[in-house]
């Protein structure tokens, strides 16, 4: 009775363990299929300067250093989706005809297109017309119904929305500093949601205290420019989903051995020669532990082995489409059974999504005095079960 106690309680913090490890597997990682463009709205006091031109129309005070975040904010998307504009040297804040897109090229073309509408009883036209954006996009807004994190629903519909390749915009303030500075209590400033990383989000902040600096800070929702962000109000930016300039590769592992010796060769095709990736080779043995395998230098002549995820080069770099030798070791004294090989690329610009991912394994025999073993030790763990099933039966 004691015994069948003891399982039952075994059982019971098994089922426990489980429940409690289900969360941290359910964590998931959402990248978008290519990389979005950084800005900084406080750019200043360079060429092609962006920071100190007016916004809006009607004799609107703000410029875009100081209240430009969401213009700033769509101009990245846009970016994203590829849209270009061309700006007149007439309607340009520099005095320059331009043509691209960045927050001085999108706020000149909405100064023109009636982009720009009243807020409230400010001075001035200086709220963006949600209408009057570029029609390559359009856009939904949605609410957080949570003034502490995010709701259920939020979540929901953002991830799915990264899933099919659609950025979030979101408004978004950071608690009690936010809300003492200024009336405003909700969108007191906007964001990029450019991902998903375990349990918050990958951003773009459009605020970056550099003014030197043209590109935005990459950071985490709880890791932003001001503080750790809550979402207010989300805006989920549609248009023609870019593909990455590595969605056409594909890679191929080949094993070929001449006695003991296993050579392992990849083969690369539709490689763009002008992009640079991150190669990734990962080796799994026959008891299921798993290893990257990596050359801790661009010239050093042996692999390395880590648990923890590395690059099989030290750095991204560009390949040319055929075939080369990955690996050549001898398979003496290596444990029998099956060796799993994975290989797969990945943009250095937006890490976690994979391109060109193939897997392949060989079966190492056991020797006969290796299969001896393995039956000793076989026959010694049935003993030892049977003994234990025996001093069982006398206990009860």
């Amino acid at each position: 009775m004691k015994l069948t106690k003891r399982l039952a309680i075994l059982y019971l913090a098994l089922v426990l363990v489980s429940l409690l490890a289900v969360p941290s597997l359910a964590q998931e990682n959402i990248t978008l299929p290519a990389t979005i463009p950084a800005f900084n709205q406080a750019y200043s006091n360079a060429n092609g300067y962006w920071g100190e031109c007016e916004m809006g129309t009607n004799g609107c005070p703000d410029s875009i250093a100081t209240a430009g975040c969401l213009i700033t904010a769509f101009s990245m998307v846009l970016g994203y989706y590829d849209v270009n504009l061309f700006i007149p040297r007439e309607a340009s804040c520099t005095a320059t005809a331009r043509t691209g897109m960045d927050p001085g090229i999108l706020n000149d073309w909405l100064k023109t297109h009636d982009g720009y509408g009243k807020c409230g009883s400010d001075i001035g036209s200086c709220c963006l017309e949600w209408t009057h954006l570029p029609p390559q996009v359009s856009t939904t807004q949605y609410v957080n119904r949570s003034e502490n994190g995010i709701a259920s629903t939020a979540e929901r519909v953002i991830d799915e929305s990264l899933r099919q390749g659609y950025p979030v915009i979101c408004g978004v303030n950071w608690g009690s500093y936010c809300h003492g500075s200024t009336t405003q209590t909700e969108d007191c400033h906007w964001v990029v949601i450019t991902g998903k990383k375990g349990e918050t989000y990958t951003i773009i902040d459009p605020y970056n205290r550099n003014k030197d600096d043209a590109a935005g800070v990459r950071t985490t929702l709880d890791h932003g420019t001001f503080g750790s962000y809550t979402i207010d109000r989300y805006v989920v930016v549609k248009g023609t989903v870019p593909s990455s300039r590595l969605s056409s590769v594909r890679l191929s592992l080949s094993l070929s051995r001449i006695g003991l010796t296993q050579a392992t060769s990849l083969t690369i095709a539709g490689a763009d020669p002008n992009a640079q990736m991150l190669l990734y080779v990962r080796v799994t043995d026959p008891h299921g532990n798993v290893k990257y395998v990596y050359y801790r230098s661009a010239g050093d002549a042996n692999l390395s082995h880590a648990r923890e995820k590395r690059s099989f080069y030290p750095a991204a770099r560009s390949f040319s489409n055929g075939t080369f030798m990955l690996y050549k070791a001898s398979t003496a004294g290596e444990e029998p059974g099956t060796w799993t090989w994975e290989v797969w690329a990945e943009d250095p610009q937006n890490p976690g999504a994979t391109y060109g991912y193939n897997i392949t394994a060989y079966t190492i025999r056991s020797s006969p005095a290796q299969a001896a073993r393995g039956i000793a030790i076989a026959l010694v763990l049935a003993i030892f079960i049977a003994s234990l099933i025996y001093v069982s039966i006398l206990l009860r």
